[in-house]
């Protein structure tokens, strides 16, 4: 008597990764440390930068490397997410100045969510700017998602055949 083994239903790795939610994630995880390295990298070298201006105190350089390098990398980081969300994430062949603008207007709050938290943080607070950033990513990702999947990319709405409608 030969015992069978109930099915089970494996999940292999392709499956997972056509999920759009599991891309969606893969892409914002990467981009959170992308984000980080290159706030690192922009702050330390805008501070060595505004040191050479003679007018400015210590603590006005440090404010302003932290501000100037917070948006420079936010910008950097979402206009490049954009074109691999739009692309590997959602299937489309091409951006779109439309989907890149709702992008960018959906993206808004959440920018400035996370620019508020970091210099918050950072400059008020005295927070590591790192430590900062991935505070402030928890936070704008809940948004993100939520505006990418219902506003962004959102599923068209089904019109009705001309034989349904009456």
């Amino acid at each position: 008597m030969v015992l069978k083994s109930p099915k089970v239903k494996a999940t292999n790795l392709a499956t997972i990764f056509n999920n759009k939610v599991v891309r969606w994630w893969i892409v914002g995880i990467a981009f959170m440390v992308i984000n980080i390295i290159l706030l690192d990298f922009l702050k330390v070298n805008l501070q060595a930068w505004f040191s050479g201006l003679s007018r400015l105190s210590p603590e006005e350089v440090n404010r302003w490397s932290l501000s100037v390098a917070t948006i420079a990398s936010a910008e950097i980081c979402t206009i490049t997410r954009y074109l691999i969300n739009d692309y590997w994430v959602f299937g489309n062949p091409r951006p779109t100045w439309k989907r890149c603008w709702e992008y960018h207007v959906a993206n808004g709050m959440s920018f400035f969510v996370w620019c508020f938290i970091v210099i918050a943080l950072g400059e008020k607070i005295g927070v590591d700017h790192r430590f900062a950033a991935i505070l402030a990513t928890v936070v704008s990702v809940c948004i993100s998602m939520a505006t990418n999947f219902l506003w962004v990319w959102r599923s068209p709405k089904k019109r009705p055949r001309p034989e349904e409608e009456g």
